[in-house]
């Protein structure tokens, strides 16, 4: 069978970031259980993130041990130094049992035998099997008609997205109605300037925004996923794209755009939108958090809040996202594994209801309870964290929950409890938005000589995609837009355009 119509209509990446849980009693996972008598022990790898401490034998790492009857020796490795070490391990074929990869090295690694092939085992995963059919993009992980890695599926998330932030407090002081269009804010920046002269009323951290930006006034920048015609499609050589340079032009040249938009660092970013130098941004939605809390210091009643997304020339809106899941990220299984069938047993189960309880919320009876079906953090566990400097990490860094642990089927629900109520709601906002847009998770799957390729076209356009802050700041004239798009096309954007779709096709 064709691997696209087998495997893409069941593949899906969840990962849940919360305090998982299970149900069991809290002495099978004291020393001298039964779980432990015979466990299969293993050496697992993934990367630290300086938000949430990798901690070792966590509550959750002791239920899975007897649920499971695995005992994971975990090895967290800091996340500055993750990718070299991942690296060394890769080229030495010298992987632990379980080790954190991005879905590209799983591409690069996958025939070489270092990894197991999960796609062998698929029928003792009936919990895997159906995240699967729950996140076709799953499909493209596999290659050559086999999956080597298992990705991070999300069963809840709070959700976020480039998205337009402005502040509420100065539309209301100015009497200015929320933007609907980019016409619109056009108009609302030019009056946001016009009261504040000394401020930019837009500011971007460098080019970050542009692809979300771009995709929002019905163009696209870079590499961009057509949805509507299921492909892939080369941004900046195409007609609507000069629009965008058009109206960025415009911004800068009156002064509504930071005239540093190009090469802020995110800390100088924060730093503008902070302290009231800069009042709209198009990012992710949840920095404002921070900024809220850092201008209500002194003016409490400031306030960045989400708009919908605009309308662009065509009376179209299309917001940007970000994936379902995190299927980037994923983790290989060795296949000099002693025991593969304990190991694959313990992810599907990982993948399943009560693993996916267990890894996000924590152990039954001591973090979580079922109310009504659902589960739900106990309030004394509430209670004992949320006064920490960072509630959310704090708990699940102790108990071994979420994202940054070791779910793969993430639900952000507990998160919900000890987090800013503007977040949760914005990620309610973001999800019902008419112009909301899932952007794709992953690239498809290129051949070694597809990747090749990829890189000689892009040595050869990447110095002309330069050319783009040159028309925005005016030192390269936008009549001069039609000749540098044939140049992209000439040094092969078309060609690149042909292989992502070819590597797509693959897939169906």
């Amino acid at each position: 069978m064709k691997r696209g119509k087998v495997w893409t209509a069941g593949l899906a990446l969840c990962l849940v970031a919360g305090l998982g849980a299970c149900s069991g009693e809290s002495s099978s996972r004291q020393g001298g259980s039964g779980a432990q008598e015979g466990a299969v022990e293993i050496r697992w790898t993934r990367g630290e993130n300086p938000a949430q401490a990798i901690k070792e034998n966590t509550p959750v790492i002791q239920e899975i041990l007897a649920k499971t009857n695995v005992k994971i020796d975990l090895e967290p490795v800091p996340g500055s130094n993750y990718g070299d070490k991942k690296r060394v391990l890769l080229a030495s074929n010298n992987i632990p049992d379980v080790i954190g990869i991005e879905a590209g090295d799983a591409a690069e690694f996958g025939d070489t035998g270092m990894f197991l092939a999960i796609s062998d085992y698929l029928d003792q995963m009936p919990n895997f099997q159906k995240v699967m059919e729950e996140h076709p993009e799953i499909g493209k992980l596999f290659v050559d008609g086999k999956l080597y890695s298992l990705p991070i599926t999300e069963q809840f998330k709070i959700q976020g997205g480039k998205a337009p932030m402005i502040r509420a407090d100065i539309l209301e002081e100015l009497q200015l109605e929320v933007p609907a269009s980019f016409d619109d804010l056009y108009t609302v920046l030019k009056r946001m300037k016009e009261a504040y002269p000394d401020s930019y009323p837009f500011t971007t951290r460098g080019m970050s925004f542009m692809d979300a930006f771009s995709l929002g006034m019905g163009s696209g920048y870079g590499m961009t996923y057509d949805d509507a015609n299921d492909r892939y499609f080369y941004g900046q050589n195409k007609p609507e794209f000069k629009e965008v340079l058009t109206y960025l032009n415009r911004l800068y040249s009156e002064q509504l755009l930071d005239p540093d938009f190009a090469v802020n660092t995110k800390q100088n970013w924060d730093e503008k939108l902070s302290t009231g130098r800069s009042f709209f941004y198009y990012d992710n939605n949840s920095f404002a958090v921070n900024y809220n809390a850092t201008l209500q210091q002194n003016a409490p009643d400031a306030k960045f809040d989400r708009i919908p997304y605009l309308t662009n020339a065509a009376g179209e809106a299309k917001g940007w996202l970000y994936p379902k899941g995190w299927l980037v990220d994923n983790y290989a299984i060795s296949s000099k594994t002693k025991n593969p069938e304990a190991v694959i047993a313990m992810f599907d189960w990982m993948y399943g209801e009560e693993g996916t309880r267990v890894t996000n919320y924590g152990v039954e009876g001591e973090t979580f309870e079922i109310q009504n079906g659902e589960a739900e953090m106990l309030p004394e566990t509430i209670e004992k964290y949320k006064s920490s400097s960072d509630p959310a990490r704090v708990m699940m860094s102790e108990l071994g929950t979420g994202l940054l642990a070791l779910a793969v089927h993430v639900d952000e629900s507990p998160i919900k409890q000890l987090s800013d109520p503007d977040l949760v709601r914005w990620g309610e906002e973001l999800t019902a938005d008419e112009g909301a847009y899932y952007v794709p998770g992953l690239n498809p799957a290129f051949t070694a000589e597809e990747t090749d390729k990829l890189k000689q076209y892009t040595t050869k356009t990447s110095p002309l995609e330069e050319d783009v802050v040159k028309f925005i700041i005016g030192t390269k004239p936008l009549e001069d837009f039609d000749q540098w798009a044939g140049q992209l096309t000439d040094a092969g954007a078309g060609e690149i355009e042909k292989i992502y779709n070819d590597a797509l096709n693959r897939t169906k």
